[in-house]
Protein backbone atom coordinates (compact mmCIF):
# COMPACT_ATOMS: atom_id res chain seq x y z
CA UNK A 1 0.00 0.00 0.00
CA UNK A 2 1.14 3.38 -0.90
CA UNK A 3 3.60 2.31 -3.73
CA UNK A 4 3.43 4.68 -6.82
CA UNK A 5 2.48 2.34 -9.78
CA UNK A 6 5.38 0.41 -11.11
CA UNK A 7 7.65 -0.06 -8.07
CA UNK A 8 8.61 -2.20 -6.00
CA UNK A 9 7.35 -1.91 -2.24
CA UNK A 10 10.00 -2.75 0.52
CA UNK A 11 8.90 -6.61 0.94
CA UNK A 12 10.48 -6.94 -2.29
CA UNK A 13 6.36 -7.34 -4.42
CA UNK A 14 5.89 -6.36 -8.01
CA UNK A 15 3.86 -2.81 -7.97
CA UNK A 16 0.47 -2.97 -10.17
CA UNK A 17 1.25 -4.99 -13.91
CA UNK A 18 0.06 -3.11 -17.16
CA UNK A 19 -3.04 -4.82 -18.53
CA UNK A 20 -2.02 -6.40 -21.65
CA UNK A 21 -4.19 -5.77 -25.05
CA UNK A 22 -3.49 -8.10 -27.86
CA UNK A 23 -5.23 -5.74 -30.99
CA UNK A 24 -6.24 -9.42 -32.48
CA UNK A 25 -7.98 -9.93 -29.28
CA UNK A 26 -9.50 -6.41 -29.42
CA UNK A 27 -10.90 -7.21 -32.83
CA UNK A 28 -12.57 -10.23 -31.95
CA UNK A 29 -14.12 -8.27 -29.16
CA UNK A 30 -15.29 -5.75 -31.69
CA UNK A 31 -16.91 -8.29 -33.32
CA UNK A 32 -19.10 -9.72 -30.66
CA UNK A 33 -18.58 -9.24 -27.06
CA UNK A 34 -20.35 -11.94 -25.62
CA UNK A 35 -19.05 -14.18 -28.18
CA UNK A 36 -15.17 -13.04 -27.24
CA UNK A 37 -16.51 -13.75 -23.60
CA UNK A 38 -17.41 -17.54 -24.05
CA UNK A 39 -13.65 -17.91 -26.17
CA UNK A 40 -12.11 -16.37 -23.16
CA UNK A 41 -13.49 -18.30 -20.19
CA UNK A 42 -14.87 -21.53 -21.49
CA UNK A 43 -12.60 -22.21 -24.48
CA UNK A 44 -13.04 -24.72 -27.45
CA UNK A 45 -11.48 -26.58 -29.99
CA UNK A 46 -11.28 -25.01 -33.83
CA UNK A 47 -13.44 -26.69 -36.19
CA UNK A 48 -11.91 -28.23 -38.85
CA UNK A 49 -12.84 -25.87 -41.54
CA UNK A 50 -11.67 -22.94 -38.99
CA UNK A 51 -8.13 -24.51 -38.92
CA UNK A 52 -8.30 -24.27 -42.88
CA UNK A 53 -9.27 -20.93 -42.81
CA UNK A 54 -6.39 -20.18 -40.32
CA UNK A 55 -4.09 -22.03 -42.68
CA UNK A 56 -5.04 -20.52 -45.42
CA UNK A 57 -4.92 -17.02 -44.12
CA UNK A 58 -1.18 -17.48 -42.99
CA UNK A 59 -0.23 -18.55 -46.24
CA UNK A 60 -1.90 -15.39 -47.49
CA UNK A 61 -0.21 -13.47 -44.82
CA UNK A 62 3.56 -14.92 -45.64
CA UNK A 63 3.20 -14.31 -49.70
CA UNK A 64 1.96 -10.87 -49.41
CA UNK A 65 4.57 -9.95 -46.59
CA UNK A 66 7.29 -10.97 -48.41
CA UNK A 67 6.46 -8.46 -51.15
CA UNK A 68 5.93 -5.69 -48.71
CA UNK A 69 9.66 -6.59 -47.44
CA UNK A 70 11.31 -7.15 -50.70
CA UNK A 71 9.69 -5.29 -53.08
CA UNK A 72 8.16 -2.30 -50.67
CA UNK A 73 10.83 -2.21 -48.30
CA UNK A 74 8.29 -2.33 -45.25
CA UNK A 75 8.92 -3.45 -41.96
CA UNK A 76 7.02 -6.74 -41.68
CA UNK A 77 5.44 -8.89 -38.95
CA UNK A 78 7.68 -6.70 -36.26
CA UNK A 79 6.80 -7.02 -32.45
CA UNK A 80 5.55 -3.60 -30.78
CA UNK A 81 4.74 -3.11 -27.40
CA UNK A 82 3.37 0.43 -25.99
CA UNK A 83 2.08 0.99 -22.76
CA UNK A 84 -0.95 3.66 -22.14
CA UNK A 85 -2.66 4.53 -19.26
CA UNK A 86 -2.18 1.19 -17.14
CA UNK A 87 -2.00 -0.99 -20.47
CA UNK A 88 0.32 -2.70 -22.41
CA UNK A 89 -0.48 -2.97 -26.30
CA UNK A 90 1.22 -5.95 -27.38
CA UNK A 91 1.54 -7.17 -31.25
CA UNK A 92 2.68 -7.20 -34.87
CA UNK A 93 1.20 -5.50 -37.36
CA UNK A 94 1.10 -7.08 -40.78
CA UNK A 95 3.46 -4.16 -42.39
CA UNK A 96 4.36 -0.86 -41.74
CA UNK A 97 6.72 1.54 -43.24
CA UNK A 98 7.45 5.68 -42.09
CA UNK A 99 7.62 8.07 -45.58
CA UNK A 100 8.23 11.68 -45.57
CA UNK A 101 6.74 12.15 -42.26
CA UNK A 102 3.71 9.72 -43.12
CA UNK A 103 3.23 6.39 -40.68
CA UNK A 104 1.43 3.81 -42.85
CA UNK A 105 0.03 0.62 -40.76
CA UNK A 106 -0.93 -2.25 -42.79
CA UNK A 107 -3.27 -5.06 -42.23
CA UNK A 108 -4.19 -7.52 -45.09
CA UNK A 109 -7.79 -9.71 -44.35
CA UNK A 110 -8.10 -12.71 -46.61
CA UNK A 111 -12.48 -12.00 -46.20
CA UNK A 112 -14.31 -10.14 -47.84
CA UNK A 113 -14.30 -5.63 -47.50
CA UNK A 114 -17.77 -4.15 -46.33
CA UNK A 115 -19.55 -2.29 -49.82
CA UNK A 116 -18.48 0.91 -47.93
CA UNK A 117 -15.75 1.40 -45.77
CA UNK A 118 -14.39 -0.63 -43.28
CA UNK A 119 -15.18 -3.71 -40.56
CA UNK A 120 -15.37 -1.82 -37.29
CA UNK A 121 -13.33 -4.51 -36.02
CA UNK A 122 -10.43 -4.65 -38.43
CA UNK A 123 -10.63 -0.63 -37.52
CA UNK A 124 -10.24 -1.03 -34.12
CA UNK A 125 -7.20 -3.65 -34.29
CA UNK A 126 -4.94 -1.31 -36.83
CA UNK A 127 -5.39 2.32 -34.88
CA UNK A 128 -4.45 0.06 -31.73
CA UNK A 129 -1.52 -1.07 -33.91
CA UNK A 130 -0.71 3.15 -34.53
CA UNK A 131 -1.46 4.14 -31.00
CA UNK A 132 1.46 1.18 -29.65
CA UNK A 133 3.98 2.15 -32.93
CA UNK A 134 3.71 6.07 -31.87
CA UNK A 135 3.85 5.09 -28.08
CA UNK A 136 6.79 3.40 -28.67
CA UNK A 137 8.96 6.31 -30.30
CA UNK A 138 8.11 5.82 -33.93
CA UNK A 139 8.39 9.40 -35.47
CA UNK A 140 5.59 10.85 -37.59
CA UNK A 141 3.58 13.92 -37.75
CA UNK A 142 0.53 11.63 -39.23
CA UNK A 143 -1.00 8.53 -39.50
CA UNK A 144 -2.34 6.41 -42.18
CA UNK A 145 -4.33 2.79 -42.12
CA UNK A 146 -3.71 0.63 -45.32
CA UNK A 147 -6.87 -2.28 -45.21
CA UNK A 148 -6.45 -4.72 -47.61
CA UNK A 149 -8.93 -7.39 -48.21
CA UNK A 150 -8.38 -9.88 -50.19
CA UNK A 151 -12.03 -9.59 -51.61
CA UNK A 152 -13.45 -5.70 -52.30
CA UNK A 153 -9.77 -4.05 -52.62
CA UNK A 154 -8.09 -1.39 -49.90
CA UNK A 155 -9.25 1.20 -48.08
CA UNK A 156 -6.68 3.66 -46.74
CA UNK A 157 -7.51 6.02 -44.51
CA UNK A 158 -5.79 8.81 -42.24
CA UNK A 159 -6.21 8.02 -38.75
CA UNK A 160 -8.14 10.76 -36.34
CA UNK A 161 -9.30 10.96 -32.37
CA UNK A 162 -12.76 9.84 -32.69
CA UNK A 163 -11.05 6.65 -33.78
CA UNK A 164 -8.40 6.32 -31.91
CA UNK A 165 -10.90 7.27 -28.89
CA UNK A 166 -13.07 4.57 -30.12
CA UNK A 167 -9.83 1.73 -30.14
CA UNK A 168 -9.10 3.05 -26.40
CA UNK A 169 -12.76 2.41 -25.17
CA UNK A 170 -12.74 -0.96 -26.86
CA UNK A 171 -9.50 -1.56 -25.24
CA UNK A 172 -10.84 -0.70 -21.64
CA UNK A 173 -14.10 -2.59 -22.11
CA UNK A 174 -12.59 -5.80 -23.03
CA UNK A 175 -10.33 -5.83 -19.96
CA UNK A 176 -13.94 -6.12 -18.05
CA UNK A 177 -14.45 -9.11 -19.84
CA UNK A 178 -11.41 -10.80 -19.15
CA UNK A 179 -12.10 -9.89 -15.57
CA UNK A 180 -15.21 -12.33 -15.54
CA UNK A 181 -18.39 -9.70 -16.35
CA UNK A 182 -20.38 -10.72 -18.92
CA UNK A 183 -20.67 -8.08 -22.14
CA UNK A 184 -23.05 -7.17 -23.95
CA UNK A 185 -24.05 -9.57 -27.63
CA UNK A 186 -24.40 -7.76 -30.61
CA UNK A 187 -27.06 -10.21 -32.29
CA UNK A 188 -27.23 -10.52 -36.15
CA UNK A 189 -28.65 -13.35 -38.29
CA UNK A 190 -25.20 -13.62 -40.02
CA UNK A 191 -23.54 -13.53 -36.78
CA UNK A 192 -25.32 -15.70 -34.53
CA UNK A 193 -26.76 -18.19 -37.42
CA UNK A 194 -22.29 -19.91 -36.78
CA UNK A 195 -21.52 -18.92 -33.47
CA UNK A 196 -20.72 -21.92 -31.93
CA UNK A 197 -21.92 -20.15 -28.55
CA UNK A 198 -25.59 -19.65 -29.49
CA UNK A 199 -27.49 -21.60 -26.71
CA UNK A 200 -25.36 -20.31 -23.93
CA UNK A 201 -26.13 -17.15 -25.40
CA UNK A 202 -29.34 -17.63 -25.43
CA UNK A 203 -29.46 -18.84 -21.69
CA UNK A 204 -28.12 -15.94 -20.43
CA UNK A 205 -30.12 -13.31 -22.35
CA UNK A 206 -33.35 -15.38 -20.42
CA UNK A 207 -31.62 -14.89 -17.48
CA UNK A 208 -30.94 -11.55 -17.39
CA UNK A 209 -33.28 -8.50 -17.05
CA UNK A 210 -33.13 -5.82 -19.43
CA UNK A 211 -31.51 -3.08 -17.78
CA UNK A 212 -33.05 0.35 -16.68
CA UNK A 213 -32.19 3.99 -18.38
CA UNK A 214 -29.86 4.66 -14.82
CA UNK A 215 -28.11 1.15 -14.67
CA UNK A 216 -24.54 0.26 -15.38
CA UNK A 217 -24.40 -1.12 -19.16
CA UNK A 218 -22.75 -4.56 -20.17
CA UNK A 219 -19.27 -3.88 -21.75
CA UNK A 220 -19.79 -3.22 -25.43
CA UNK A 221 -23.13 -2.49 -25.76
CA UNK A 222 -22.37 0.49 -27.05
CA UNK A 223 -20.67 -1.10 -29.82
CA UNK A 224 -24.47 -1.59 -31.39
CA UNK A 225 -24.79 2.17 -31.71
CA UNK A 226 -21.74 1.95 -34.29
CA UNK A 227 -22.98 -1.11 -36.48
CA UNK A 228 -20.15 -3.42 -37.56
CA UNK A 229 -19.37 -1.48 -40.37
CA UNK A 230 -17.41 1.81 -39.75
CA UNK A 231 -17.79 4.62 -42.41
CA UNK A 232 -16.37 7.72 -40.38
CA UNK A 233 -14.01 8.86 -42.44
CA UNK A 234 -12.80 10.11 -45.86
CA UNK A 235 -10.93 7.27 -48.08
CA UNK A 236 -7.37 8.23 -49.74
CA UNK A 237 -6.26 7.92 -53.14
CA UNK A 238 -2.99 5.00 -53.43
CA UNK A 239 -0.16 7.20 -53.37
Amino acid sequence: MGDRRGESSDSGEEGPQPRVVLPSKARSFTYCPRRYFFEVHLGREPSLWEKIRMRLGTAYHLLLGLIDKLLRGRRVEEPVKASIGGYLIVGRPDAYEVNDGTLRVVERKSGSAPRKGVWLSDMIQSVLYVVALLRSGVQAERSVVELSYAWGGSRIFEVNEDQVSIALRVMQDLWLVEEGIVPAALPSPRKCSTCPFKAECEAIDAELEPPNDGDLHEPGAWLAELGSVYTGFKPLKED
